[in-house]
């Protein structure tokens, strides 16, 4: 019994094994090969026309398709055919995820036949086989031509070791011609070190670090144009430069811009004006505007102080003209005076009293006036100066004959009053002669400012120094020199 039983378990399990052998034969059925992957197909817009003749920029489009996948991306190419010169070159294939592309053929030749091959690219890396083609003409491309508008050639710049708030670094303007086309973005380089920078301006401002040393000497820039079809200009646009840090090893150097004659009356010589300054500040040097011009920048940068008077009755000083040459050396950590009879004119020739400057003039945004007016031409309203912040009173010096007469009658015509800007301080007012009708508007008005700033520092005199009493003008010039020396 029990031998039967065992018997009948080992054909129940003989039974299952069986079956399981039979469904898994009976079901599996044979499958087909996996389909190959179909490539992609590539088409081209209709424009450019084929066979057109074109500018070397020209701008492509495309589309892609692909039946049992997706485009990833395109790839293209082109190769150029010069009709005269009778060579060609063919470019890599590029990848791009656009179905457009703007291009600057290559167009050295006077005529250039251009076949441009694009390709789809599938999920699976295929690659359309049978690339669209355009083909088309473009005629030559010239290059641009480059010019440096600023500095010219040979020009002497202050230079510091390193940038501050008034002082951004040495600045270039250039600018371009180009024939045929339009110039996109501009190279420079300095010293021929390094390789070219680029920006889309026309004017940059190098900082010290770009130059080679030593900063002072000579240096060299060049500048090159890159157009619209990727033309650079071969022949670079060059500027010498002579750059110099000022050394401030002396103290003072005063500028005569006062022409002496019926502008200056009571003054008659060269020799009178000077022997007035000189003993009030004693200079290292002193030159006239007239016969030796401005000096260069390596004198210049010398002087801790620079006085420039122009004390004669008149409104359009050539110091109005330099102010270039003023904002250079105040950058550069110079100290000014000014000493003029209308002076503010000068750097405003247009403008009508009261004036109230635009914030970025140079009266405004370096003398830091703000605003000034006149006081009339005839019978002198200014008969002295009350001192302000340790400036004495002064007056004006009637042993001068010519003073007393007619048309100033005892008081000086022409004189500024002065509406201050930030970090100034008022350290003389205006005080009228008796008897003078507006005296409302000028009588306690500021006619002189000192500015102090974190880079340079500023006195301005609405009034000429030179018609002030001798023994008063030596008190201002020694408060002058302890404020700025």
């Amino acid at each position: 019994m029990v031998i039967n039983m065992k018997i009948n378990k080992y054909l129940t399990k003989i039974s299952i094994i069986a079956a399981g052998v039979f469904l898994v034969t009976t079901c599996t059925q044979p499958t087909k090969p996996k389909n190959e992957n179909e490539l992609p197909n590539t088409t081209m817009a209709n424009i450019p026309v084929s066979e057109d003749t074109l500018n070397a920029y020209v701008t492509l489009h495309w589309d892609g398709e692909d039946t049992d996948g997706y485009v990833t991306h395109y790839r293209y190419r082109y190769v150029t055919y010069h009709e005269f010169v009778g060579d060609s070159i063919v470019t890599e294939w590029r990848d791009t995820d656009s179905t457009s592309q703007t291009i600057a053929f290559e167009s050295s030749d006077d005529l250039n036949f251009q076949k441009f091959e694009v390709k789809a690219v599938d999920n699976n890396g295929g690659e359309d086989p049978s690339p669209a083609v355009k083909k088309f003409y473009t005629v030559k491309a010239y290059n641009p031509e480059t010019m440096i508008m600023y500095p010219p050639d040979n020009q002497d710049l202050f230079v510091l070791p390193q940038t501050n708030d008034w002082w951004q670094g040495i600045k270039i303007k250039f600018g371009s011609f180009d024939e045929d086309g339009e110039v996109v973005e501009y190279g420079y380089r300095i010293d021929s070190q390094g390789t070219w920078k680029w920006l889309e301006d026309t004017m940059v401002v190098l900082t010290p670090d770009e130059f080679a040393f030593p900063l002072t000497g000579n240096h060299t820039v060049e500048v090159v144009a890159k157009d619209n079809t990727g033309l650079i200009d071969p022949i670079p646009a060059v500027v010498t430069i002579k750059l110099f840090e000022p050394k401030f090893d002396k103290n003072i150097l005063i500028i005569d811009e006062t022409i002496e004659g019926s502008n200056t009356p009571g003054f008659t010589s060269d020799e009178e004006v000077d022997e007035f300054y000189n003993e009030l500040f004693n200079p290292d040097s002193s030159l006239d505007y007239f016969e030796n011009g401005l000096p260069p920048k390596n004198i210049l940068g010398r002087y801790k102080l620079l006085i420039w008077h122009s004390d004669y009755n008149f409104d359009r000083h050539n110091v109005g003209e330099e102010k270039d040459y003023l904002i250079e050396y105040l950058q550069a950590g110079g100290k000014l005076v000014l000493s003029g009879w209308r002076i503010i004119k000068s750097f405003d020739l247009e403008a009508s009293f009261p004036q109230m400057y635009d914030p970025e003039s140079f009266l405004a945004e370096y003398l830091h006036v703000l605003g000034a007016n006149e006081c009339p031409s005839v019978d002198g309203a200014f008969e002295w100066a009350r001192g302000r912040n340790g400036y004495p009173d002064i007056h004006v010096n009637l042993d001068i004959d010519a003073i007393r007469g007619f048309p100033y009658f005892g008081g000086l015509t022409n004189i500024n009053i002065i509406t201050p800007g930030a970090f100034t301080r008022n350290i003389f007012t205006f005080q009228c002669k008796e008897g003078f009708s507006d005296r409302v508007t000028f009588q306690d008005r500021s006619c002189a400012i000192r500015y102090t700033g974190s880079s340079f520092d500023i006195i301005i005199f609405g009034f000429p120094l030179l018609y002030i009493r001798p023994d008063e003008a030596k008190l201002v010039a020694q408060k002058v020199l302890e404020d700025l020396l």
